[in-house]
C-alpha cells in the first residue's frame, strides 16, 4: 500500500514541479520584456501605465508577455496613434516567433497587407 501512495505522490508532484528552465527562452523573455518597457518609456505617466509596466516587469513567463501585448498596444495607440502603435507592436510580436505553443502564435491578417 505504501508503494502505491509514494508512486502516486511522486507522480502528482512531478506534474506540478517546474522543469529545468530553458536559458534560451529565458533570455528571449528578458529581451521581449525590455523591448516592451522601452516602447513605453516616453508614454505619459498615468495610473494605467504604471499598472502595465508592473505587469510587464513581473510577467512570469512568455505566455503572460504575449497577452500583455494588447495592453501595450492600447497605451501606444493612445499616445502615438494606431499606425505607430502597430509598427511598434509588430516588432515586439516578431520577437515571439518560435517561442510560443503553435496555437498561440498570431495568424497573418489581410488587413495589414495594404
Amino acid at each position: 500500500m505504501s508503494w502505491k501512495k509514494s508512486k502516486f505522490a511522486s507522480s502528482l508532484i512531478s506534474l506540478f514541479a517546474d522543469s529545468a528552465p530553458d536559458t534560451h527562452i529565458e533570455s528571449c523573455v528578458q529581451d521581449i520584456r525590455e523591448k516592451m518597457l522601452d516602447s513605453l518609456r516616453d508614454a505619459t505617466p498615468t495610473h494605467v501605465l504604471a499598472m502595465v509596466l508592473g505587469r510587464v516587469r513581473c510577467a512570469p513567463h512568455i505566455q503572460a508577455l504575449w497577452y500583455l501585448r494588447t495592453d501595450v498596444m492600447t497605451l501606444l495607440a493612445g499616445q502615438y496613434g494606431e499606425s505607430a502603435a502597430r509598427e511598434e507592436l509588430r516588432a515586439i510580436t516578431d520577437m515571439f516567433r518560435g517561442l510560443l505553443p503553435a496555437g498561440m502564435e498570431s495568424r497573418p491578417s489581410r488587413l495589414g497587407n495594404n
